[in-house]
């Protein structure tokens, strides 16, 4: 089973609809946005994350709002945090950067979530995949991802 497979069926387990678009490649949330006909604030931006200690995470938050790595940093408990490289994301996600899922991951990793997610109704994420992006309520997601917010 594939990471967008793996994604619908926990959708569809927890019963939580969606909408699949399916449009060009995009590898960035404004190219995202664009392609959906929609504001880049209400796309998600899924960041694996690394800690000094070695560590992974998931960070999730508006795809126009850029990385508060101090914030970051300590709400998840470490000193350093910095993007995790290509070949872990695609190990513990199971797909390329700049197409990472806010839930489903290969691995189990803690997710973080900005909350500013939550004020959005419909938010709009690439299901592990660069051609399509799925589009959900925001407090849907949220029960999908099971986050803690920041």
């Amino acid at each position: 089973m594939d990471l967008e497979e793996r994604i619908r069926k926990m959708m569809e387990e927890k019963k939580i609809p969606i909408e699949c678009t399916e449009h060009e490649p995009v590898y960035t949330n404004p190219a995202m946005a664009q392609a959906l006909g929609v504001k880049e604030s209400q796309t998600v931006k899924s960041l694996v994350l690394k800690t000094k200690e070695a560590k992974f995470t998931v960070f999730v938050l508006p795809g126009d709002k850029r990385v508060e790595w101090k914030l970051i940093a300590s709400q998840i408990n470490t000193k350093k945090v910095e993007f995790a490289q290509p070949e872990e994301v695609l190990e513990l996600v199971g797909c390329e950067v700049g197409c990472v899922p806010p839930f489903g991951h290969i691995t189990e990793l803690p997710i973080y979530m900005d909350k500013e997610l939550l004020k959005k109704d419909i938010v709009y994420f690439n299901p592990g995949v660069h051609d399509k992006s799925f589009m959900v309520k925001s407090w849907d997601l949220r029960r999908l991802c099971n986050p803690k917010m920041i």
